[in-house]
């Protein structure tokens, strides 16, 4: 049971016009809502009840799909990094999911098991050098899998390194190599653009797209803003002043006195604090947001709460606080904690639960 002050809440139909925001930017193309790590923090459940528009979800896990599919959800599933063991294959299998090819040692699992039936994804590592096969490696692959009784359609997909920064050179010699390969292969049905990708590069946008950060209201690309993209914010992560100190000039502030009052000011107290899943790295001046004004935080983040400045603005006991969501983005707060709102997100979720 979840007993602490501070709580996130999602907003089903900030994902829904998100959702409309990439298919705006992406009109021709089928979308894959990626809804792996419980949905960035977001609920997997909620979220794909939520993107029932989408045309299908990508899971990290077989287990993340597979818990997906048992709890209902019939619509096509993929897992990003394929399979292991026979076993995992088989329960992919049969509950039709489709799995993520990046490896030799998985196309020799699939030529031990003919009696199994499923589509795939082929990962072709086009420089991000993660998960992938080589490009060299690529055919050899592809006809490997053609030549496979267990496997019943197989699709191409890969992935960005730097899609976020829309100049970066490697962004079209990475679509290059990729465009080369599905060519080669005579392949009309492929996947490589993330979100970054979608917004500032149409020309990757191929029959799938696969979009994340985005769905849940973050600005995938370094120099445009969420409102700028017209995304929502979905997770609202709240909570309120436990109190208000009156400090005199010369007073330092929290664990290693790191801040020092430059005035006799007031210092507000909020519930919430890395327990919660707010980052601890968050430096001296993050914003929150209290009675519309953004109020700087002060020192260091404690695990159940954090001191902030209340100079600018009247606040009481119990004030609503939004650490971050609707009134300030949580890309914000990232920015100030030398983070992405990818981990802010998916922390706040774990904890709050």
């Amino acid at each position: 049971m979840h007993t602490r002050i501070a709580k996130i809440s999602i907003d089903a139909e900030a994902l829904q016009h998100n959702l409309l925001r990439v298919k705006t930017f992406a009109p021709n193309s089928k979308v894959i809502a990626v809804i792996k790590a419980n949905a960035y923090g977001h609920d997997v459940q909620t979220v794909a009840n939520a993107l029932a528009e989408a045309d299908a979800f990508a899971l990290a896990t077989p287990n993340e799909a597979i818990c997906l599919r048992q709890s209902g959800v019939t619509k096509p599933l993929m897992v990003l990094q394929g399979f292991s063991s026979i076993e995992e294959l088989k329960a992919l299998a049969d509950l039709d999911i489709q799995v993520v090819v990046h490896q030799q040692s998985q196309i020799d699992l699939l030529e031990q098991c003919p009696d199994v039936k499923l589509d795939l994804w082929l990962k072709i590592d086009t420089g991000m050098h993660r998960l992938g096969m080589s490009v060299e490696m690529a055919e050899s692959a592809h006809q490997r899998l053609q030549a496979c009784e267990s496997v019943n359609y197989i699709r191409l997909m890969s992935h960005f390194a730097n899609a976020d920064d829309p100049a970066h050179p490697m962004n079209q010699a990475q679509l290059s190599a990729f465009s080369q390969m599905c060519d080669r292969f005579g392949q009309g049905d492929a996947s490589m653009a993330n979100s970054a990708a979608l917004v500032a590069m149409p020309e990757s946008h191929m029959q799938w797209v696969r979009p994340g950060i985005m769905l849940y209201g973050s600005s995938p690309l370094k120099d445009k803003t969420a409102d700028e993209l017209d995304l929502k914010s979905v997770m609202q992560f709240e909570s309120k002043l436990l109190a208000v100190q009156s400090l005199k000039q010369g007073d330092v502030i929290g664990y290693g006195s790191t801040w020092r009052c430059p005035e006799d000011m007031k210092v507000g107290i909020v519930a919430a604090g890395y327990a919660d899943g707010y980052p601890r790295h968050a430096s001296s001046g993050t914003p929150v947001w209290i009675n519309k004004a953004l109020c700087p935080l002060l020192g260091r983040v404690s695990m159940d709460s954090i001191c902030v400045d209340l100079r600018a603005v009247k606040a009481d006991i119990d004030e609503r606080v939004v650490l971050w969501g609707k009134e300030l983005s949580v890309d914000v707060v990232a920015e100030h904690a030398d983070t992405i709102s990818y981990e802010l997100l998916c922390h706040a979720g774990a904890s709050l639960g």
